[in-house]
């Protein structure tokens, strides 16, 4: 399995990587790795999120392949 993590919190004041390690555990736990983070601080309200973008531009490309 494949696995990408998005992590976002909305604003510059929250720690958008907070969940980062227990996500790391879940994924061990469960006999899996992830293979790629993308992290950002950006509100949910607008859709200009990069990293977002970013992450379904990848899965795009592995789905394509």
């Amino acid at each position: 399995m494949f696995i990408r993590a998005y992590l976002r919190a909305s604003t510059k004041e929250q720690d958008a990587k907070r969940a980062k390690s227990e996500l790391i555990a879940f994924a061990n736990d469960h006999g899996h790795k992830i293979a790629a983070f993308y992290i950002e601080n950006e509100s949910g309200a607008i859709l200009v999120r990069p990293k977002l973008m970013q992450l379904i531009e990848d899965a795009h490309i592995i789905r394509a392949m």
